[in-house]
This record gives C-alpha cells, sequence and structure tokens, in this order.
C-alpha cells in the first residue's frame, strides 16, 4: 500500500460506494464481543448458540429494512457470495439464458460465467447508451428462454438508478426472474420489496450499510425458495432439534446419520457452520442504527449533498457522467474532465494528496470521477472537493496558455 503523508490535511471521505465509515458505537460493540472472546464465562456450547443468535436478529432488521420477512433473509458474505449461490441453484438449461447490462460490476458475471461450465447457457449482453440503464433496451434482448433479468439497483460506475416497477414487470410479463443486486442502494436509498416485486435482492454490508465485516444480506421471494437448492447443509442448516442443541449433542443415542429437518427459509443458503458471528452483531447493529436516525432522512441528506456536488461541477463546467433526473439520482455522482483519462488521474491523485478520497472507475466505456457521500459528510466536505478540481483546472488552462 502507497503511503500518503497526511499530516498536515484532515481526510474528507467522500468514498463510501467503495466502502462505508462504520459508526463509533458499532465499532465498540465489536470489541465488546472481542473481549468476551477472550474471557469466556460460560460453556462454550451455550456460547455458541448465544452467537448464533445474532444471525437471527440480523435478518430481522434487515427484513425490517427491506419490508419484507425474516424467513426471506440469509445472511451472505457479501452481494457476489448472495448472486453466486442464486447462481448455483437455480435450474438452468442449455437453451437457456439471462440478461446482463454492459455497465455491471465484473463479478456480477463471474458467477454465471462459473455455473455456465457446467451448462452452456447464454449470457446475455444488453448494451447501454450514454450511461443509462432502460428497460426498453432489455424488452428488445428478452425471449421465451429468457431465466432472468440480474440488474443492479444503482450502477456502481455513474450511480444510475433503475426503475424496478418497469423491470419488474417486464420480467412478470414473460415469466422470468429479477435478480437484483443491491449494494449501491440499501443503506442510501429507501427499498420497498413490499410495494416492488423482485424474486432476489442482495447486498454486502461494506458499503451505505456502513458494516466494516463481511457480511450482507440476500433476500430470497419465498414463492421462489422450493425451487433453489443449495450445494451442501451443516449443523445450523438444520432446525434445532427437540430439547434444544445441548441435550442432543449429550445424547447418546445421536449419530452422524440422523435425519434432521432443514430450514425451507432463506437461511438454508447461509454456511451453516460456524459463522461470522461478529459480521452478524455489527450488520445487526448498523441496520439498527440506520433505522434511529430513518432512511428517509438519510435519502434526504445524500441526495441534497449529491445535487450540490452536480450544480457545483456544472458551474465549473465539468460534464456530469450521473443522470439529474430525480428518479434515476442515488449517492453516486460521476464526471469527467476535459483532459479525459490521464486528467482525472491526476485530479484523483493531487485529491488523495489532499486527504479527499473519492475514486477513479471505469466500464465500458463509461465512467471518471467517482464521488459518494453519505450521511456523514457536510457540505463543508464537497466545498473542499469543488474547490482543488477548480484549482487543479485553472492550473492546466494558464498551462496551455503558456505552451502557446
Amino acid at each position: 500500500m502507497k503511503n500518503i503523508d497526511l499530516s498536515s490535511n484532515k481526510i474528507t471521505y467522500l468514498d463510501t460506494a467503495c466502502m462505508g465509515l462504520i459508526d463509533p458505537e458499532v465499532a465498540e460493540e465489536a470489541k465488546q464481543v472481542i473481549a468476551s472472546l477472550q474471557n469466556i464465562h460460560i460453556p462454550p456450547t451455550d456460547f455458541t448458540v448465544h452467537l448464533y443468535s445474532y444471525f437471527a436478529r440480523a435478518r430481522a432488521e434487515a427484513a425490517r429494512l427491506l419490508n419484507v420477512t425474516p424467513e426471506e433473509i440469509a445472511l451472505v458474505e457479501s452481494t457476489s457470495h448472495g448472486l453466486g449461490l442464486i447462481a448455483g441453484s437455480l435450474p438452468l438449461e442449455k437453451e437457456d439464458n439471462i440478461l446482463i447490462c454492459d455497465l455491471e460490476f465484473f463479478a456480477t458475471t463471474l458467477c454465471w460465467q462459473a455455473r455456465r461450465e457446467k451448462i452452456p447457457f447464454e449470457i446475455r449482453a444488453v448494451a447501454t447508451k450514454d450511461g443509462r440503464v432502460d428497460v426498453s433496451d432489455f424488452a428488445a434482448r428478452i425471449d421465451e428462454n429468457t431465466k432472468a433479468i440480474v440488474i443492479s439497483a444503482v450502477q456502481e460506475i455513474n450511480g444510475f438508478r433503475v426503475e424496478l416497477q418497469e423491470f419488474s414487470r417486464l420480467a412478470r410479463e414473460h415469466g422470468c426472474l429479477l435478480i437484483v443486486d443491491g449494494i449501491q442502494e440499501a443503506g442510501a436509498l429507501a427499498v420497498d420489496l413490499g410495494e416492488t416485486e423482485v424474486d432476489v435482492y442482495c447486498a454486502g454490508g461494506h458499503k451505505w450499510l456502513r458494516n466494516p465485516f463481511g457480511m450482507g444480506f440476500l433476500y430470497v421471494n419465498r414463492n421462489l425458495l422450493p425451487l433453489l437448492k443449495p450445494d451442501f447443509y451443516s449443523y445450523f442448516n438444520a432446525l434445532e432439534p427437540e430439547g434444544g442443541w445441548g441435550e442432543y449433542l449429550e445424547s447418546p443415542l445421536r449419530t452422524p446419520f440422523d435425519r434432521l429437518e432443514l430450514a425451507e427459509t432463506a437461511r438454508k443458503f447461509e454456511t451453516g457452520g460456524t459463522g461470522n458471528y461478529l459480521g452478524a452483531l455489527t450488520l445487526c447493529h448498523s441496520l439498527k442504527k440506520l433505522e434511529e436516525t430513518g432512511i428517509k432522512a438519510v435519502e434526504k441528506k445524500v441526495r441534497e449533498l449529491g445535487d450540490v456536488l452536480a450544480t457545483g461541477l456544472e458551474e465549473l463546467g465539468i460534464r456530469l457522467v450521473s443522470p439529474r433526473e430525480p428518479r434515476h439520482r442515488s449517492g453516486i455522482t460521476s464526471f469527467t474532465l476535459p483532459g479525459g483519462l490521464e486528467e482525472e488521474r491526476k485530479l484523483n491523485a493531487r485529491l488523495t494528496q489532499e486527504g479527499v478520497f473519492v475514486s477513479l472507475r471505469y466500464t465500458s466505456g463509461v465512467g471518471g470521477i467517482r464521488v459518494s457521500p453519505h450521511c456523514y459528510n457536510s457540505r463543508e466536505d464537497i466545498d473542499r472537493l469543488l474547490e482543488i478540481t477548480a484549482d487543479l483546472l485553472n492550473k492546466n488552462k494558464l498551462l496551455l496558455l503558456r505552451g502557446r
């Protein structure tokens, strides 16, 4: 990792689309759990069952955020993990196809490519125009063999937020599934899956949900659950035996061949063994903190900061890559510079040197400097980025004039 001297600068953190800042109270909760692992005061079996209870609590909080039931929620390591579980368990035949647009994060296709090594179905690319993900482009590519539409609710490159209701309608009309990557939406914008019918929605917790460890959630619509079978089960995929785990583990009658009743909820997709208890605990508390603040209040601030940034960039004569229409706006604002990638790399390096953290991202020719403020940011943070950007542009203009 490259060392950067920031001793004389404050940090202006504007890169939540890469990783969110953990809430101090959540960090304190994590420290207490780690401390408890160093000094266990109850039998380890009881302690393990206690730690596992955080899974149920985190599922309940995630269900509340999405307006679904806890039985439709599984805890997964990341968005990619969740998508991979679905790609691996969805019944597919060689004549089937799935639709994925050309702006998606590459991990979205990797899990389907692995499945295609076993069944040669088609991963059908949907071309976008000017960075916009339009349902009509998918409608032009869909047919009777389309098994699923795989789409990000918010595109990670330019923050384009799709109209999920329209995609849901298209999927229902053609009898295919709607599988949604929600990592750049959940925690920044209000999501109501009770109003918008999707089949699968997954989101890692380390971005807008502000969870520091490898833990997120996977929603699977209850109507789809009977059709999907995971590759394996482990003991926490089983329902607790009568009398509890403690009594069962002590029984001389227990054998490794006992037929335990397996969960038929989304929980069947979890690893089932010793899990990421710390990640579940922090996800639970991160979601509780979000609920206390209110997702609508968070969205309001995220949108306001994005609008201030977009207006400031336009006043500098800078071209936005992100949409301006409210229905397509998200927490991400991306822009390009007149000098293209070379100039954008210079700006990114200058911002990093000044302690302003953003990202530079491209895919399929779309991208630029990506800025993603969250509720912990202020207008002063946006102003600082704009000032440094304006300074660099003015210096470049001066160098051009001198070159003449």
